[in-house]
């Protein structure tokens, strides 16, 4: 997944153009490879979020 975002972003500098949307998700798909390594799949991606959240989604005993 990160692979086809970065080939987008490519795409768009060559174009010159941008688009915020594609450099957010390549931001959140770069923390969840430094946080759950580079095999990480789309499933992965809550990780990073709920550590700094500091819940786990889906625990029942969370808020």
């Amino acid at each position: 997944m990160v692979k086809d975002v970065r080939l987008c972003l490519e795409q768009v500098a060559e174009l010159g153009l941008s688009l915020d949307i594609a450099q957010a998700v390549a931001l959140v798909w770069e923390a969840t490879i430094d946080a759950t390594g580079p095999d990480s799949d789309f499933t992965s991606v809550i990780k990073p979020i709920e550590e700094a959240a500091g819940v786990i989604v889906g625990d029942p005993g969370g808020p």
